[in-house]
């Protein structure tokens, strides 16, 4: 499971709000702090004030802020909102799917996806730490890889 980049920084930018506390972030100053275009950081913005996980401020100190307390966004509500029609296949071009159980699978793997998230809130999500994991552990985990 892979989610879109739109997703990916529609995460970052309420992670970040989140560790800032209260106020709001500019949009351009988020953008050069990730190294993304301003334009895409606008985009995603745009999709979560529409989503009510935001609050778009005009002017000059403008910006945006979070809608609702960090304990009130579960990461589920985030994704749905940003990956709309989200699935795991593809099955409608398939020719094998009048005889195949593999879509009733998936659905299940992404209930089960969605369902970690919901229970995870952006407070959760915004505590800062290391990593639970490495990358190179879970490569290795699958065999994928032979590093340290």
């Amino acid at each position: 499971m892979q989610l879109t980049q739109h997703t990916d920084l529609g995460l970052r930018l309420l992670i970040a709000l989140a560790r800032r506390g209260e106020g709001s972030v500019s949009l351009p100053s988020f953008a050069t702090e990730q190294g993304l275009s301003y334009n895409h950081v606008a985009k995603v913005a745009q999709a979560l004030v529409r989503a009510g996980l935001l609050v778009s401020h005009r002017g000059r100190s403008g910006g945006v802020s979070l809608a609702r307390p960090t304990d009130d966004i579960a990461l589920g509500d985030v994704v749905r909102a940003l990956e709309p029609g989200m699935r795991l296949a593809d099955c409608a071009g398939c020719a094998l799917r009048s005889d195949c159980v593999t879509s009733n699978i998936l659905a299940d793997a992404l209930a089960a996806f969605l369902g970690v998230l919901d229970r995870t809130t952006l407070a959760d999500a915004a505590k800062p730490g290391r990593p639970a994991f490495a990358p190179w552990a879970v490569a290795k985990a699958a065999g994928m890889d032979s590093g340290p």
